[in-house]
């Protein structure tokens, strides 16, 4: 990743470091764009992740705006699926799925959080959670 994936039209630059939530999340843009950088759970050992009792656990120490690839060298070998949500578009992020948010414009959602699943926990507690 690069710092390319950072840059939009109107220089808006506002960036939700990369976690992931231990609940099914359900977002719904409702004005703006959004782009959402996901990796599977499976991607947690080359995430870097702060541990868990770190006040920023569940969080990457890696700076995907800007990797330092010689302090976090499995960050290159990491997966991830990109995804530019606009008005109206809506997002379904399962369980311990890890996402980086970067807001290209102004905007705001709506997000509904429910339950847990359980079927990539694995990865996660692998990964010390």
């Amino acid at each position: 990743m690069t710092n390319e994936i950072l840059r939009s039209s109107t220089n808006v630059l506002l960036l939700l470091e990369n976690h992931f939530d231990a609940s099914r999340n359900a977002i719904v843009l409702l004005g703006g764009e959004r782009r959402y950088i996901l990796s599977h759970p499976n991607q947690c050992q080359k995430l870097a992740l702060f541990p868990k009792a770190h006040p920023s656990g569940r969080h990457s120490a890696v700076d995907w705006s800007d990797p330092d690839l010689n302090s976090y060298p499995d960050f290159a070998y990491a997966t991830a699926n990109e995804v530019v949500l606009q008005a109206g578009d809506a997002l379904y992020l399962p369980t311990f799925w890890f996402h980086f948010i970067v807001s290209l414009e102004l905007n705001f959602q709506c997000n509904q959080r429910s339950g847990v699943s359980s079927e990539t926990r694995g990865w996660i507690k692998d990964c010390g959670f």
